[in-house]
């Protein structure tokens, strides 16, 4: 099944522009559920009543509000609302280009494969050029009525697209940790160096599974074929003793493990 873009834009690549569609290049692997009645199994559904008497609220008398005390709030009409909603556009302005070691990962969000739509010529010279410079597009655009601030990239000789936190949502790593008074000692730092090169490999994401999903999706199937299951409870493994204590038992299980 081919892949469906979910949205179209241009890049202005002086005086042309550069088509593109954006494609998910994750997907939600979530197990969604429906809410029932224990008694008699009806689906049951949520709604936005009045706290102080219980009845429904119908959409068009509620007003979004925001607190700015404990009584008191400022609401907003939606036709204020709408105002300040950007208009559509399918541009993708290009602010600048930076070097990736620019972005720490707090600053990414959510990646998208650009394909080319017409322009191939334009589109893969794009993506050379980012290649060959070594560095990253800064760019914004408005999609489904939001402004969007994203990084373009190259992966395989294709534009990747990423989403960007914004400034007041990325926080500083000063008082975080505290900071370094010393230097690692001298035995610990040469553990952490072992453990480093005995698993050191390739990366492949498929040895990892989601563990809680894959369990989940096996206990509905066997509930599924009228089998009843007790699923087991999950081990909780608790580190204790001294950083050089759990290196080292980090150490003998990475050994076992390439053992086995």
């Amino acid at each position: 099944m081919a892949a469906r873009a979910i949205w179209k834009g241009q890049i202005p690549l002086g005086p042309q522009h550069v088509g593109v569609k954006f494609y998910s290049a994750i997907e939600d692997r979530s197990v969604h559920f429906r809410l029932l009645h224990e008694k008699d199994r009806a689906p049951v559904q949520q709604h936005i009543v009045r706290k102080t008497t219980g009845e429904d609220v119908p959409k068009e008398d509620m007003r979004k509000a925001f607190a700015i005390g404990t009584d008191t709030a400022v609401i907003l009409q939606p036709e204020e609302l709408e105002q300040l909603v950007p208009p559509e556009s399918r541009e993708i302005e290009l602010l600048r280009f930076v070097p990736p070691a620019a972005l720490g990962d707090q600053w990414y969000e959510r990646p998208y494969y650009l394909g080319p739509d017409g322009h191939e010529d334009a589109y893969f010279a794009l993506a050379e050029a980012l290649a060959r410079q070594e560095v990253i597009g800064i760019a914004r655009w408005v999609m489904r009525k939001k402004r969007y601030l994203g990084a373009i990239s190259v992966l395989d000789g294709y534009l990747v697209m990423t989403t960007l936190r914004r400034a007041e949502q990325v926080l500083s790593f000063s008082g975080v940790e505290p900071a370094k008074s010393s230097k690692p000692q001298a035995n610990e730092l040469k553990l952490a160096e072992q453990l480093v090169k005995s698993i050191a490999a390739d990366f492949d994401p498929q040895q990892w599974q989601n563990e809680y999903r894959e369990r989940l999706c096996k206990l509905i199937a066997a509930k599924a074929r009228g089998e009843k299951v007790k699923p087991g409870p999950v081990k909780k493994q608790r580190a204790e003793g001294s950083l050089a204590d759990n290196l080292k038992a980090s150490l003998a299980a990475a050994r076992e493990k390439k053992v086995a």
